[in-house]
Protein backbone atom coordinates (compact mmCIF):
# COMPACT_ATOMS: atom_id res chain seq x y z
CA UNK A 1 0.00 0.00 0.00
CA UNK A 2 1.14 3.32 -0.95
CA UNK A 3 2.18 6.01 2.02
CA UNK A 4 -0.70 8.06 3.00
CA UNK A 5 -0.38 11.16 0.71
CA UNK A 6 -3.09 13.38 2.76
CA UNK A 7 -2.56 14.65 6.23
CA UNK A 8 -5.09 13.20 8.94
CA UNK A 9 -5.64 17.05 10.38
CA UNK A 10 -5.85 18.31 7.06
CA UNK A 11 -8.70 15.84 5.63
CA UNK A 12 -10.34 16.05 8.85
CA UNK A 13 -10.37 20.21 8.23
CA UNK A 14 -11.06 19.85 4.73
CA UNK A 15 -13.95 17.77 5.20
CA UNK A 16 -15.66 19.32 7.93
CA UNK A 17 -15.65 22.34 6.47
CA UNK A 18 -17.30 21.12 3.39
CA UNK A 19 -19.98 19.34 5.50
CA UNK A 20 -20.76 22.41 7.39
CA UNK A 21 -20.74 25.59 4.24
CA UNK A 22 -23.08 22.54 2.04
CA UNK A 23 -25.46 22.23 5.29
CA UNK A 24 -25.02 26.48 5.67
CA UNK A 25 -26.88 26.79 2.54
CA UNK A 26 -28.73 24.04 1.95
CA UNK A 27 -31.28 23.49 5.12
CA UNK A 28 -32.11 27.60 4.44
CA UNK A 29 -32.48 26.94 0.80
CA UNK A 30 -35.02 24.31 1.84
CA UNK A 31 -36.98 26.49 4.25
CA UNK A 32 -36.88 29.22 2.10
CA UNK A 33 -38.89 26.96 -0.48
CA UNK A 34 -41.11 25.08 1.87
CA UNK A 35 -41.69 28.64 3.80
CA UNK A 36 -41.54 31.65 1.56
CA UNK A 37 -45.29 32.16 1.85
CA UNK A 38 -46.14 31.84 4.86
CA UNK A 39 -46.33 34.11 7.98
CA UNK A 40 -44.03 34.41 11.09
CA UNK A 41 -43.83 30.63 12.29
CA UNK A 42 -44.54 29.57 15.91
CA UNK A 43 -41.80 28.23 18.17
CA UNK A 44 -43.60 25.81 19.27
CA UNK A 45 -46.82 23.24 17.87
CA UNK A 46 -46.68 20.73 14.87
CA UNK A 47 -45.65 23.55 12.41
CA UNK A 48 -43.37 25.41 15.00
CA UNK A 49 -39.50 25.82 14.76
CA UNK A 50 -38.76 23.91 17.94
CA UNK A 51 -39.63 20.09 14.97
CA UNK A 52 -38.61 22.05 12.52
CA UNK A 53 -34.96 22.26 14.38
CA UNK A 54 -35.18 18.70 15.99
CA UNK A 55 -35.84 16.88 12.84
CA UNK A 56 -33.35 18.69 10.67
CA UNK A 57 -30.86 18.23 13.42
CA UNK A 58 -31.21 14.13 13.26
CA UNK A 59 -31.73 13.49 9.79
CA UNK A 60 -28.62 16.31 8.88
CA UNK A 61 -26.31 14.53 11.25
CA UNK A 62 -27.28 11.11 10.59
CA UNK A 63 -26.53 12.04 6.88
CA UNK A 64 -23.39 13.44 7.79
CA UNK A 65 -22.32 10.81 9.76
CA UNK A 66 -22.83 8.06 7.25
CA UNK A 67 -21.21 10.14 4.56
CA UNK A 68 -18.09 11.25 6.76
CA UNK A 69 -17.56 7.55 7.33
CA UNK A 70 -18.11 6.29 3.82
CA UNK A 71 -15.43 9.28 2.81
CA UNK A 72 -12.77 8.44 5.20
CA UNK A 73 -13.19 4.27 4.32
CA UNK A 74 -13.09 5.15 0.57
CA UNK A 75 -10.07 7.12 0.39
CA UNK A 76 -8.58 4.51 2.92
CA UNK A 77 -9.20 1.87 0.05
CA UNK A 78 -7.52 4.52 -2.11
CA UNK A 79 -4.22 4.44 0.59
CA UNK A 80 -4.31 8.13 1.28
CA UNK A 81 -5.61 7.56 4.43
CA UNK A 82 -4.71 4.83 7.31
CA UNK A 83 -7.71 3.84 9.67
CA UNK A 84 -7.32 3.02 13.25
CA UNK A 85 -9.14 -0.53 13.36
CA UNK A 86 -12.17 -1.16 12.67
CA UNK A 87 -14.63 1.43 11.02
CA UNK A 88 -17.08 2.38 13.06
CA UNK A 89 -20.30 3.15 11.65
CA UNK A 90 -20.69 7.12 11.64
CA UNK A 91 -24.42 7.39 11.09
CA UNK A 92 -24.53 6.22 14.78
CA UNK A 93 -22.52 9.05 16.16
CA UNK A 94 -24.15 11.28 13.80
CA UNK A 95 -27.34 10.07 15.25
CA UNK A 96 -26.00 10.77 19.04
CA UNK A 97 -24.99 13.86 18.00
CA UNK A 98 -28.07 15.17 16.69
CA UNK A 99 -29.91 14.18 19.90
CA UNK A 100 -27.94 15.68 21.61
CA UNK A 101 -28.38 19.10 19.31
CA UNK A 102 -32.09 18.24 19.30
CA UNK A 103 -32.07 18.65 22.96
CA UNK A 104 -30.25 22.09 23.26
CA UNK A 105 -32.63 22.64 20.46
CA UNK A 106 -35.48 22.63 22.63
CA UNK A 107 -34.30 23.67 25.86
CA UNK A 108 -32.88 27.13 23.83
CA UNK A 109 -36.63 27.26 22.16
CA UNK A 110 -38.05 26.81 25.86
CA UNK A 111 -36.08 29.76 26.44
CA UNK A 112 -36.78 31.85 24.11
CA UNK A 113 -40.90 31.16 24.72
CA UNK A 114 -40.43 31.78 28.34
CA UNK A 115 -39.35 35.62 27.59
CA UNK A 116 -41.94 36.27 25.20
CA UNK A 117 -40.28 35.02 21.61
CA UNK A 118 -43.38 33.13 20.31
CA UNK A 119 -42.92 33.64 16.42
CA UNK A 120 -40.13 34.25 14.38
CA UNK A 121 -40.27 35.60 10.23
CA UNK A 122 -39.10 33.34 7.83
CA UNK A 123 -35.75 35.75 7.25
CA UNK A 124 -34.62 34.98 11.32
CA UNK A 125 -35.29 31.51 10.10
CA UNK A 126 -32.97 31.01 7.33
CA UNK A 127 -30.39 33.16 9.61
CA UNK A 128 -30.44 30.88 12.70
CA UNK A 129 -31.01 27.62 10.41
CA UNK A 130 -27.98 28.95 8.26
CA UNK A 131 -25.49 29.37 11.48
CA UNK A 132 -26.84 25.99 13.21
CA UNK A 133 -26.91 23.91 9.87
CA UNK A 134 -23.48 24.57 9.27
CA UNK A 135 -22.07 24.59 12.37
CA UNK A 136 -23.76 21.13 13.19
CA UNK A 137 -22.88 19.67 9.84
CA UNK A 138 -19.13 20.54 10.62
CA UNK A 139 -18.87 19.64 14.08
CA UNK A 140 -20.26 15.76 13.25
CA UNK A 141 -18.24 15.51 9.94
CA UNK A 142 -15.13 16.60 12.05
CA UNK A 143 -16.41 13.98 14.91
CA UNK A 144 -16.88 10.89 12.59
CA UNK A 145 -13.72 11.28 10.98
CA UNK A 146 -11.26 12.00 13.56
CA UNK A 147 -13.07 8.73 15.46
CA UNK A 148 -11.80 6.70 12.46
CA UNK A 149 -8.12 8.24 12.19
CA UNK A 150 -4.94 8.27 14.50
Amino acid sequence: MAAPSTTVGGYARTQATVAGVVNMVLNPAIDWLTNRGKPAQPVWGLDGLVVNFVITSLILSTLVGAFAAWGVRREARAGRLDLTGAPRPGWLTGLGLGTMAAALTVAVAWLLHSVGVTTASLWWLLAIKAVFAGTLGFVVARRVIQAHLP
